[in-house]
């Protein structure tokens, strides 16, 4: 695919540069350099996102309407009253790219609790835009019983090899699963609003100098859920080393959990049951992913969906001995 042609020929642009960025699990995404600005290019998956041209004036219609006070706001360019391009059977979309600014993949407490001020300013900003009409973007994205479901189904079709390669993760993964149905019982009492729902640390970029947040991007799960749930996925995302390593070293980074805690300000043992449940969901989300043959996420290699699914049971067993054993014995 030519996409410097694409690039010319829908949004006229000078292109010098089209550099590839891997950071995104989900979308293929590109930085475009100019003479004058750079962009960030991105092919939407629509093996995921069913309704591509729905979900991107959704996202368009927000960045219009959403009031950020010391956040920017993703600018999506628009041509003929469009933000979103088929080209070669593909779906695109080009937003201007938010510099200066860094994504870390190194943090500190000091980090942490930047980045949770900045997601209680977006859900705040959030709470002002009148979206009634909102459609999700994934059926049931938010849902633990449809994953738990989808899980079940995976294994009963899963190939006797990936089985037997797995068989000490689906101990592990089934024995938990009642901290599953908590979260999802949790998530059936508690408001529903306006939330990101991918939180995750790459998401949010910051000044150069890592002093202040400068945006939360990738809005693409942007949906009607529990502000629990931003809670307790950025705590995954912060308080581990990483999705992907899995070693005899410790992955749960107890400083940044409770520097998380103390600037959110909510209900402790709801966080709680939120985390361990949502952890486990990812744990799942990866389990049944490799199951059914790595169709879902990008990976590098045939097992990377099983060791990311082990890397998560660490993480939550890691923080229920935090909180059962260290935390309790500080309270």
């Amino acid at each position: 695919m030519d996409l410097k042609h694409l690039l010319d020929s829908v949004w006229g642009l000078k292109v010098t540069e089209v550099k590839p960025i891997d950071q995104g699990l989900i979308n293929h995404t590109w930085l475009v350099r100019t003479p004058t600005h750079n962009f960030i290019l991105q092919q939407i998956n629509t093996s995921v996102f069913k309704n591509p041209v729905l979900l991107q004036d959704q996202l368009h219609w927000l960045s219009q309407n959403l009031v950020l006070e010391n956040l920017v706001p993703l600018e999506f360019m628009e041509l003929k009253g469009q933000t979103c391009f088929e080209y070669e059977q593909q779906f695109f979309r080009l937003l201007r790219a938010i510099s200066p600014s860094i994504s870390l993949s190194q943090l500190d407490d000091h980090i942490a609790r930047l980045a949770a001020s900045a997601l209680l300013a977006f859900h705040a900003a959030l709470r002002k835009v009148t979206s009634e009409k909102w459609t999700e973007p994934i059926n049931n994205f938010l849902s633990p019983n449809f994953r738990v479901a989808a899980y079940y189904e995976a294994k009963q079709n899963a190939n006797p090899k990936l089985l037997e390669a797995s068989k000490d993760a689906i101990f592990s993964l089934e024995r938990q699963i009642h901290l599953i149905h908590a979260w999802q019982a949790l998530l059936d009492t508690e408001p529903k609003e306006l939330i990101h729902a991918d939180p995750k640390l790459s998401n949010f970029l910051f000044a150069t100098n890592a002093k202040a947040v400068r945006a939360l991007i990738d809005w693409d799960t942007i949906q009607f859920g529990s502000p629990y749930y931003d809670y307790a996925d950025m705590i995954r995302s912060f308080c581990s080393v990483g999705e992907e390593i899995h070693s005899e070293q410790k992955l749960f980074k107890a400083t940044i959990f409770e520097a998380l805690l103390a600037t959110f300000k909510v209900d402790e043992n709801k966080l709680y049951t939120a985390t361990q449940g949502l952890i486990l969901v990812q744990a799942l989300r990866f389990l049944s992913d490799f199951l059914e043959g790595n169709r879902y996420y990008k990976v590098n290699d045939v097992l990377h969906n099983l060791r990311r699914a082990e890397n998560q049971l660490q993480l939550v067993k890691e923080l229920q001995a935090h909180w059962l054993t260290t935390r309790k014995q500080a309270q």
